[in-house]
């Protein structure tokens, strides 16, 4: 079921964008959280993270985040601290289990429902992923508004 009132508001949020091929995912994201260890962050979380291209050659455009509890960190060059980071007026649908499979449906299900009710993307599509070892899921959301006509 699609949420037609979602958001993403979190307080101090590392970030960081790579380009990487698909199957470095999982891997990627665990190295991201390291560092964020490595620079004396205390994760808070949730992590999420935005998938900002078309993946038609396999190779993905991500910017990772993770809120952590301090109030600013000493961090490399290649990420950043958000004292704030939000973004509004998004719709979601939770995926929660085989994400592979189901996360190409939610994709669909969100475009779909963008056409019905006449909207535009207007942010990429965030993966926020939540629960735990035994009952992993995570909610797939986009930002959209009114379709304008030309």
């Amino acid at each position: 079921m699609i949420n037609p009132s979602d958001s993403i508001r979190f307080i101090n949020v590392v970030s960081k964008k790579v380009r990487i091929h698909f199957n470095e995912m999982d891997a990627t994201l665990f190295e991201f959280v390291e560092e964020i260890r490595k620079q004396k962050g205390m994760v808070k979380g949730p992590l999420f993270y935005s998938l900002n291209n078309v993946p038609m050659d396999e190779m993905m455009n991500v910017e990772m985040f993770m809120p952590v509890y301090e109030d600013s960190l000493s961090l490399p060059e290649a990420m950043s601290f958000h004292s704030y980071y939000s973004v509004e007026n998004m719709f979601s649908i939770c995926v929660y289990h085989d994400f592979e499979k189901f996360t190409e449906q939610a994709y669909r299900m969100l475009f779909e429902y963008m056409e019905e009710n006449n909207l535009q993307q207007a942010t990429p599509i965030y993966h926020v992923l939540s629960g735990d070892r035994s009952f992993p899921y995570m909610f797939v959301k986009i930002g959209a508004g009114p379709t304008i006509e030309r």
